[in-house]
């Protein structure tokens, strides 16, 4: 990163609150957040975590309505980047929530047009992580039956070009089998 602030070329990030998923927490979670900074919103602790990386000169943030660029307005107004106390609370509820061994997807399309099956990666990705997230459930196998044969985790062949643009780095390959034996299982 240094090496592109040096030559002024500006560091993004895109995707800061993960397509808002970091917005909306588990009830403990957001507890412990407000204590700290209770006029703040969820989705502003992921600004103000990034506000504090020296290296980060512009974030990017997708909204969808008027309150998410009011909140937004309202957390950039203001230099107030987390404290050591607040950096840390978060970075564990962070290492918490990814012990859960959900995948860091952010829907951002790249893999479906290099996948040979035309398989709606991001949404089955989705439906994977409901499904470790929640511990199985229903909903995950309910929404996969309703899928045709060809689209299901179980048509990938495990090419992995899909793996070679994925920004986040997810083995999608491995995960579509897992998520194979877990619905047959």
């Amino acid at each position: 990163m240094e090496l592109l602030r040096s030559r002024g070329i500006p560091v993004w990030v895109m995707e800061p609150v993960r397509g808002g998923k970091l917005a909306r927490l588990d009830e403990k979670y957001e507890k412990q957040l407000k204590a700290l900074r209770p006029e703040e919103s969820i989705a502003s602790w992921a600004f103000r975590f990034l506000t504090g990386i020296k290296d980060v000169t512009v974030i990017l943030s997708g909204m969808s309505d008027m309150a998410q660029v009011e909140d937004n307005l309202k957390t950039f107004s203001q230099d107030k980047p987390l404290d050591e106390k607040e950096r840390e609370l978060l970075l564990g509820i962070a290492a918490e929530m990814s012990a859960r061994n959900t995948l860091p997807c952010t829907a951002c399309r790249y893999c479906t047009s290099y996948c040979p099956k035309g398989l709606d990666i991001p949404e089955l990705i989705k439906l994977y992580n409901e499904h470790v997230f929640t511990g199985g459930g229903f909903l995950a196998p309910m929404a996969i039956s309703s899928l045709a044969e060809d689209k299901r985790p179980s048509a990938c062949i495990g090419c992995r070009s899909c793996e070679k643009v994925c920004p986040q780095g997810i083995k999608i390959s491995e995960m579509m089998k897992k998520f194979t034996q877990a619905l047959q299982g």
